[in-house]
């Protein structure tokens, strides 16, 4: 499949900061479907293995394994309430693979895409190469330093990454919205003008990501994070940099802490882990 690249990317030396050409991007931008369709292609080819358990809980959604876990957002909203049902076959996907289970990540209904992006973590994870034990705050705070940041999704570090930018601008259209955060028509007007830009992956969940991408300066240095976020370099093709997520390394534990209804800094038993793009 040919990918259609929505940016020339700037890929930078880590050490000295030096841009790389690329080749020029596409005039086309990826659909949400493509970039679904990617993330798949790379799920097939990982291991089968068996699964062991699914929780949905009130703000994470885990995948346990044969091969390991993944986890990822419980995206919920309005439109869920009133007999409506956002995963349609609950109480029976206990019977289905994890492959079969990563399906799901192309359905309309973020609940259901959040179990299937899960499944997809916990087949990618385990076996990705080339990842590093970093933090995304401080890749923020290294790339940011005096920049212009735009932040899709208000980040639990957003107030203590202010100090360090030389803008930063927040957007956020959900429940974490806070006094300040900006809405969808300034980050028509405002993205374009961010050097950096750090993407929620639950922008994979509600298929927004393409919508982003698609304002993003061609140069801009482009991170996508949470622990949502899957482990592959497929998705590098589309000018993302830098891909920071989560490796469970205690499914057990993160298993009782979603069930409790753990928010993100409640999870312990994980490891926050980077994939870079190689130049």
């Amino acid at each position: 499949m040919h990918i259609q690249i929505i940016r020339r990317t700037a890929q930078k030396n880590r050490d000295c900061g030096a841009g790389v050409r690329v080749s020029p991007m596409d005039s086309l931008s990826p659909s949400a479907d493509i970039i679904c369709d990617e993330i798949l292609n790379a799920v097939r080819a990982a291991p089968a293995a068996d699964l062991i358990g699914l929780t949905v809980g009130s703000f994470w959604t885990v995948v346990r394994t044969g091969a390991g876990a993944g986890m990822a957002s419980s995206m919920r909203s309005e439109t869920h309430l009133h007999d409506r049902k956002p995963i349609a076959d609950a109480g029976t996907l206990g019977t289905r693979t994890p492959h079969e289970l990563t399906e799901l990540l192309r359905s309309d209904s973020p609940p259901e895409a959040a179990i299937g992006l899960a499944a997809v973590n916990a087949l990618l994870g385990p076996t990705a190469r080339g990842l590093t034990e970093e933090k995304a705050v401080e890749i923020l705070r290294e790339r940011g330093g005096g920049k212009r940041v735009a932040m899709i999704g208000h980040f639990p570090f957003a107030d203590r990454l202010r100090e360090d930018c030389g803008r930063l601008w927040v957007f956020e259209r959900g429940l974490n919205r806070c006094d300040g955060d900006l809405d969808d028509e300034a980050m028509e007007r405002l993205l374009p003008e961010a050097d950096v830009v750090a993407v929620t992956a639950t922008t994979l969940l509600n298929r927004t990501l393409p919508v982003v991408l698609a304002r993003v300066r061609s140069d801009a240095f482009v991170m996508l994070l949470g622990p949502s976020t899957p482990m592959t370099p497929a998705l590098h093709a589309f000018g993302i940099d830098v891909l920071c997520g989560t490796l469970i390394d205690d499914p057990d534990r993160v298993r009782r802490a979603v069930e409790q209804g753990a928010v993100t800094s409640q999870i312990t038993g994980v490891r926050r882990m980077c994939l870079w793009r190689n130049g």
